[in-house]
């Protein structure tokens, strides 16, 4: 597959490596056999304005089929950066050996056990590998696009009707992984510790660093008592954060998607605008632990304003009852459980909220622009950050989520 060959000009952004794979076996999985690949094109997707951590490609090829006819078929490809520095953070936080396991290993077993419980499930687009191993840490997925799926509007966030297939899915997806424990043993250290390990502390405190957004807390109005609060905050974040995200198997768990917002959900709509069916992708920092992660992270980063805080337990029941009939399909064996423990484990993890609302949420909120690019927050993080937390729409949704999450106690972690 080379960029040359194709008439195209060479991206500079692209992996050379990229010119040397091939796509046959990929193909015939999705369309079945054929006689030659007439054409491929490729394009990178962090040209279009939005934050990805990973190298994005969008893979195009027409097919001629035994008949004469051209079927078209399309691909998604992450993989490193050309940039070095971010392609070495990538290898050490193991993101790719990880995002390879869940979709070739684990989501095939989540699958299967509702397969076997009588039901169909799907949670992420079909995953595909090169004709020959090339040494490079990849993924490569059926390009949902083709399929007519998309995302919602992330700067207008889900509506309930959103919300609710969202956690629907998100309630299965937890459902078959608390089975899987049970049928399979334990995730590995990947998912039990991922980047919440020691060794990455350095790191974890580069990321997280919230002098920006503490330096706009100051200024706004009615939050001297949160900035009083939360003043000196990275001096304790991320040894709280590390001990947070250790399994305390005493309490419900399971595995979380960890970066569960709209970006990152896909949806197909049918003739008339009904939501068909609900997807998942990008689960690189997938973490076992309490559920509390997932619902915070969705929630307080995707829900529309008007629904974010008034009928957040609303949510959280809807997702509780679509939990529990799961686990009942599946023959959970251990005691279910109950809501109680849900909203106990929510009060639990307020550092988790308060991450989504002052690490998240600001990206979430930011408008396209390309030089909005995760490598730029890591490594030049200035006019990015000013841009994040300089935001208005941002500051004027802060004003309703700080006092509701000083209400409830998730500011009072230190």
């Amino acid at each position: 597959m080379t960029a040359t060959e194709n008439g195209q000009a060479i991206d500079k952004d692209l992996p050379v490596w990229l010119d040397s794979v091939t796509l046959n076996k990929a193909i015939t999985q999705q369309i079945g056999d054929f006689k030659k690949i007439t054409k491929i094109t490729t394009e990178n997707e962090a040209k279009q304005g939005e934050n990805y951590s990973s190298l994005i490609v969008r893979i195009k090829a027409e097919a001629e089929l035994e008949d004469g006819t051209v079927k078209p078929v399309g691909f998604f490809l992450k993989t490193h950066h050309v940039n070095e520095m971010m392609s070495s953070i990538l290898e050490r936080l193991r993101l790719f050996p990880k995002e390879e396991e869940l979709y070739h290993k684990i989501l095939p077993k989540f699958v299967q056990l509702y397969a076997d419980a009588g039901k169909t499930v799907q949670f992420a687009p079909k995953a595909f590998t090169f004709d020959r191993d090339n040494g490079m840490e990849y993924v490569l997925l059926e390009d949902l696009q083709t399929k007519q799926f998309k995302n919602a509007n992330r700067l207008e966030g889900l509506d309930m009707d959103h919300m609710k297939e969202v956690l629907k899915k998100l309630a299965e997806f937890h459902a078959a992984s608390a089975c899987y424990v049970e049928h399979y043993g334990t995730f590995g250290d990947d998912f039990n510790v991922g980047i919440y390990s020691a060794k990455n502390k350095d790191l974890l405190k580069e990321f997280n660093n919230s002098e920006a957004f503490l330096g706009q807390l100051k200024k706004w109005k009615n939050c001297q008592q949160y900035y009083d609060k939360l003043m000196n905050s990275d001096e304790y974040l991320v040894d709280r954060l590390l001990e947070d995200q250790r399994v305390d198997n005493r309490q419900f768990n399971v595995l979380n998607h960890g970066d569960l917002w709209t970006n990152n959900i896909m949806f197909q709509y049918d003739a008339y605008g009904k939501i068909k069916q609900t997807l998942f992708v990008d689960f690189q920092v997938s973490k076992y632990g309490s559920p509390a992660n997932d619902l915070y992270y969705l929630i307080l980063s995707s829900a529309k304003k008007e629904i974010k805080t008034s009928q957040f337990d609303y949510m959280v029941r809807f997702y509780y009852d679509n939990l529990v009939e799961n686990l009942k399909l599946l023959q959970y064996h251990r005691p279910i459980p109950k809501l109680t423990a849900i909203h106990a484990a929510l009060l639990k993890n307020g550092l988790a909220a308060y991450m989504v609302v002052s690490k998240v949420l600001p990206i979430v909120m930011l408008g396209k622009s390309n030089d909005a690019k995760l490598e730029n927050y890591i490594f030049d993080e200035s006019k990015l950050k000013a841009d994040m937390y300089g935001n208005h729409k941002y500051s004027q949704a802060m004003m309703e989520l700080l006092p509701w999450l000083d209400n409830r106690g998730l500011l009072d972690w230190k």
